[in-house]
Protein backbone atom coordinates (compact mmCIF):
# COMPACT_ATOMS: atom_id res chain seq x y z
CA UNK A 1 0.00 0.00 0.00
CA UNK A 2 2.92 2.30 0.87
CA UNK A 3 4.72 1.44 -1.81
CA UNK A 4 1.44 2.68 -4.19
CA UNK A 5 1.27 5.94 -2.39
CA UNK A 6 4.79 6.74 -2.97
CA UNK A 7 4.49 5.92 -6.87
CA UNK A 8 1.22 7.83 -7.14
CA UNK A 9 3.22 11.00 -5.27
CA UNK A 10 6.29 10.23 -7.84
CA UNK A 11 3.86 10.11 -10.49
CA UNK A 12 1.64 13.11 -10.09
CA UNK A 13 4.61 15.48 -8.90
CA UNK A 14 4.71 18.48 -11.18
CA UNK A 15 4.83 22.07 -10.29
CA UNK A 16 1.61 22.65 -11.14
CA UNK A 17 0.01 20.65 -8.94
CA UNK A 18 2.47 22.01 -5.76
CA UNK A 19 1.58 25.48 -6.96
CA UNK A 20 -1.46 24.40 -6.87
CA UNK A 21 -2.03 22.98 -3.73
CA UNK A 22 0.13 25.75 -2.19
CA UNK A 23 -2.28 28.28 -3.07
CA UNK A 24 -4.67 26.19 -1.60
CA UNK A 25 -3.03 26.02 1.81
CA UNK A 26 -1.89 29.56 1.16
CA UNK A 27 -6.16 30.44 1.09
CA UNK A 28 -6.69 28.11 4.35
CA UNK A 29 -3.96 29.55 6.21
CA UNK A 30 -5.25 33.39 5.38
CA UNK A 31 -8.84 32.42 6.23
CA UNK A 32 -8.12 30.27 9.37
CA UNK A 33 -5.24 33.20 10.78
CA UNK A 34 -5.25 36.21 8.94
CA UNK A 35 -9.24 36.85 9.57
CA UNK A 36 -11.93 37.72 11.84
CA UNK A 37 -14.01 34.83 10.07
CA UNK A 38 -16.02 32.66 12.88
CA UNK A 39 -13.59 29.87 12.99
CA UNK A 40 -10.74 31.92 13.12
CA UNK A 41 -7.78 31.83 15.29
CA UNK A 42 -8.01 35.43 16.21
CA UNK A 43 -11.68 34.88 16.91
CA UNK A 44 -11.37 32.01 18.78
CA UNK A 45 -8.75 33.16 21.06
CA UNK A 46 -10.80 36.41 21.64
CA UNK A 47 -13.55 34.01 23.08
CA UNK A 48 -10.56 32.84 25.48
CA UNK A 49 -9.35 35.99 26.54
CA UNK A 50 -6.28 35.25 25.02
CA UNK A 51 -5.45 31.78 25.41
CA UNK A 52 -3.64 30.72 22.77
CA UNK A 53 -5.29 27.40 21.01
CA UNK A 54 -3.86 24.41 21.34
CA UNK A 55 -3.00 23.07 17.81
CA UNK A 56 -0.41 26.31 17.98
CA UNK A 57 1.48 25.13 20.98
CA UNK A 58 4.14 22.59 20.88
CA UNK A 59 2.70 20.49 23.93
CA UNK A 60 -0.09 20.94 26.36
CA UNK A 61 -1.69 18.54 28.48
CA UNK A 62 -5.35 17.51 30.33
CA UNK A 63 -5.13 20.44 32.54
CA UNK A 64 -4.35 23.05 30.09
CA UNK A 65 -6.89 21.68 27.29
CA UNK A 66 -9.51 21.87 30.06
CA UNK A 67 -8.83 25.55 30.90
CA UNK A 68 -8.95 26.43 27.12
CA UNK A 69 -12.26 24.46 26.80
CA UNK A 70 -13.58 26.44 30.02
CA UNK A 71 -12.21 29.93 28.91
CA UNK A 72 -14.39 29.37 25.25
CA UNK A 73 -17.27 29.00 26.51
CA UNK A 74 -19.92 27.60 24.10
CA UNK A 75 -19.47 29.89 21.57
CA UNK A 76 -15.94 29.51 21.53
CA UNK A 77 -15.80 25.90 22.03
CA UNK A 78 -18.15 26.04 18.81
CA UNK A 79 -15.68 28.08 16.71
CA UNK A 80 -12.99 25.77 17.68
CA UNK A 81 -15.34 22.56 16.41
CA UNK A 82 -15.72 24.75 12.98
CA UNK A 83 -12.11 25.39 12.77
CA UNK A 84 -11.22 21.60 13.01
CA UNK A 85 -14.30 20.58 10.92
CA UNK A 86 -13.92 22.84 8.07
CA UNK A 87 -10.84 24.74 6.96
CA UNK A 88 -8.48 23.05 9.43
CA UNK A 89 -9.22 19.39 8.17
CA UNK A 90 -8.17 21.06 4.27
CA UNK A 91 -5.42 22.63 5.51
CA UNK A 92 -3.08 19.06 6.66
CA UNK A 93 -4.17 17.65 3.42
CA UNK A 94 -2.98 20.42 1.22
CA UNK A 95 0.36 21.00 2.38
CA UNK A 96 1.39 17.78 3.03
CA UNK A 97 -0.13 17.06 -0.54
CA UNK A 98 2.39 20.09 -1.52
CA UNK A 99 5.23 19.02 0.24
CA UNK A 100 5.23 15.56 0.07
CA UNK A 101 5.52 16.67 -4.23
CA UNK A 102 7.74 18.94 -4.18
CA UNK A 103 9.92 16.24 -2.32
CA UNK A 104 9.08 13.75 -4.84
CA UNK A 105 9.59 15.71 -7.56
CA UNK A 106 13.33 16.52 -6.24
CA UNK A 107 13.50 13.15 -5.05
CA UNK A 108 13.25 11.23 -8.81
CA UNK A 109 15.81 13.65 -10.31
CA UNK A 110 18.38 12.84 -7.56
CA UNK A 111 18.05 9.37 -6.97
CA UNK A 112 16.71 6.09 -8.40
CA UNK A 113 13.31 5.16 -8.40
CA UNK A 114 13.70 2.10 -6.23
CA UNK A 115 16.81 3.72 -3.73
CA UNK A 116 15.41 3.81 0.04
CA UNK A 117 15.38 7.48 0.21
CA UNK A 118 12.62 7.91 -1.82
CA UNK A 119 10.91 7.08 0.68
CA UNK A 120 11.68 10.63 2.43
CA UNK A 121 9.00 11.63 0.45
CA UNK A 122 6.18 10.82 2.29
CA UNK A 123 7.51 12.17 5.58
CA UNK A 124 5.21 15.21 4.93
CA UNK A 125 2.21 12.98 4.67
CA UNK A 126 3.20 11.48 7.93
CA UNK A 127 3.12 15.55 9.67
CA UNK A 128 -0.34 15.93 7.90
CA UNK A 129 -2.03 12.87 9.30
CA UNK A 130 -0.49 13.86 12.22
CA UNK A 131 -2.31 17.26 12.20
CA UNK A 132 -5.81 15.90 11.12
CA UNK A 133 -5.26 13.12 14.15
CA UNK A 134 -4.55 15.70 16.16
CA UNK A 135 -6.94 18.00 14.91
CA UNK A 136 -9.75 15.12 15.43
CA UNK A 137 -8.51 14.28 18.75
CA UNK A 138 -9.39 17.83 19.95
CA UNK A 139 -12.65 17.83 18.24
CA UNK A 140 -13.63 14.52 20.36
CA UNK A 141 -12.24 16.21 23.50
CA UNK A 142 -14.02 19.49 22.87
CA UNK A 143 -17.06 17.51 21.83
CA UNK A 144 -17.09 15.83 25.43
CA UNK A 145 -16.49 18.95 27.56
CA UNK A 146 -17.25 19.11 30.37
CA UNK A 147 -16.28 15.55 31.19
CA UNK A 148 -12.61 15.17 30.37
CA UNK A 149 -11.08 12.48 27.93
CA UNK A 150 -7.16 13.25 29.38
CA UNK A 151 -5.82 9.90 27.45
CA UNK A 152 -7.52 11.70 23.93
CA UNK A 153 -5.69 14.94 24.87
CA UNK A 154 -2.38 12.98 26.44
CA UNK A 155 -2.74 11.58 22.22
CA UNK A 156 -3.22 15.02 20.64
CA UNK A 157 -0.63 15.91 22.10
CA UNK A 158 2.02 13.41 21.12
CA UNK A 159 0.17 14.00 17.42
CA UNK A 160 0.80 17.92 17.81
CA UNK A 161 4.70 17.15 18.79
CA UNK A 162 5.39 14.95 15.82
CA UNK A 163 3.36 17.53 13.62
CA UNK A 164 5.61 20.28 14.79
CA UNK A 165 8.94 17.97 14.68
CA UNK A 166 8.82 16.86 11.54
CA UNK A 167 7.76 20.49 9.88
CA UNK A 168 11.60 21.79 10.38
CA UNK A 169 12.92 18.28 9.47
CA UNK A 170 10.77 18.43 5.99
CA UNK A 171 12.29 21.98 4.83
CA UNK A 172 15.80 21.14 5.83
CA UNK A 173 15.53 17.54 3.90
CA UNK A 174 13.77 20.39 0.80
CA UNK A 175 16.39 22.80 1.29
CA UNK A 176 19.23 19.58 1.08
CA UNK A 177 17.42 18.70 -1.85
CA UNK A 178 17.42 21.89 -3.50
CA UNK A 179 21.19 22.59 -3.45
CA UNK A 180 21.76 18.73 -4.67
CA UNK A 181 19.40 19.42 -7.85
CA UNK A 182 21.05 22.23 -8.42
CA UNK A 183 24.90 21.28 -7.77
CA UNK A 184 24.02 17.97 -9.87
CA UNK A 185 23.26 20.83 -12.92
CA UNK A 186 19.63 19.94 -12.40
CA UNK A 187 19.40 16.54 -13.65
CA UNK A 188 15.96 15.06 -15.64
CA UNK A 189 13.46 12.91 -13.75
CA UNK A 190 13.98 9.39 -13.29
CA UNK A 191 9.82 8.68 -13.94
CA UNK A 192 9.02 8.30 -17.55
CA UNK A 193 8.26 11.04 -19.48
CA UNK A 194 4.36 10.35 -19.66
CA UNK A 195 4.19 10.28 -16.43
CA UNK A 196 4.87 14.22 -15.81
Amino acid sequence: MLRRVLSCVQNRASWPVVLGLLAAAGVLTFAMNGTDLPFSTPTIEDHSGGLRILDMQFSYGPEEANHLFEALGSEGRRSYLMLHLMPDLLFPISYALAFACTAAWFLVRLLPLDHPLQWLGLTPLIAGVADIGENLSIVVANLSYPSRLDWLTQTASVLTKIKWGLMPIGGVLLTIMLVLWLKNGKPKSNVWAGGR
